[in-house]
């Protein structure tokens, strides 16, 4: 009769996730797994099917953790908060943002970016639907908000989780993102009036963009 393993899939799965928190995801093995465990590797392969389950799995945990972040209340204000809880996540779990946003080289690397559009913007799609400053925005255009600010917060994102620029206090975040925010929110509400504007008008004729005021919420989305 085989010996019964002391170590479940979850004790495995967070060592695993452990390794790749503090270490980085390309540091976990069988071998650095079983030394977290101080065990050998066959408790990892007699519970797990493979190696890939095992990173799937420690994909959620670390998808579920920037949730956590991103639906965390800091300022009340839902929409201010999912950017910078994103920011937060890449400053304080550096090696899990990094694996899951700047791994493309990585095998599954397509099914973290499918996860993070299902997993992540429909669960954050749901808490805007009864945001009332979005109130009277369609479905469709509160995607493209998510994407156009998603670009700004990733960007900074990566900055400070690269240190290229030194870590901002969660007040000076706040501050970036809620300026940006406040011209793409109302942006997106003024866009007709925007767009016809003589000024604007004549910026799209002379630069060869005057199609973009007859693009709409779908031709924006981004992933």
């Amino acid at each position: 009769m085989p010996v019964k393993s002391k170590f479940s899939a979850e004790d495995i799965i967070e060592a695993a996730f452990s390794i790749a928190r503090t270490h980085g995801s390309e540091k976990f093995s069988a071998r650095s797994i079983a030394g977290e465990l101080k065990s050998s590797t066959m408790p990892i392969y007699s519970c797990l099917s493979s190696m890939k389950e095992l990173e799937e799995a420690v994909l959620k945990k670390a998808l579920d953790l920037l949730i956590t972040y991103e639906t965390k209340s800091r300022t009340g204000d839902i929409f201010l908060d999912m950017g910078i809880g994103y920011i937060m996540f890449a400053m304080e779990e550096r090696h899990l943002f990094r694996m899951l946003f700047l791994s493309e080289k990585r095998e599954g690397f397509e099914e973290t970016k499918k996860r993070f559009r299902k997993y992540v913007i429909d669960i954050l799609l749901d808490k805007l639907d009864h945001f009332e400053p979005m109130r009277g925005y369609t479905r469709e255009q509160k995607r493209v908000l998510i994407d156009k600010m998603w670009i700004f917060t990733h960007g900074l994102a990566v900055l400070l989780n690269h240190s290229i620029i030194e870590d901002l206090s969660e007040k000076r975040i706040a501050d970036l993102l809620t300026d940006t925010g406040i011209f793409v929110v109302v942006g997106e509400r003024m866009r007709d009036e925007i767009y016809s504007n003589e000024d604007v008008k004549g910026f799209l004729e002379r630069t060869g963009f005057k199609h973009l005021n007859k693009l709409t919420a779908k031709d924006f989305e981004l992933f």
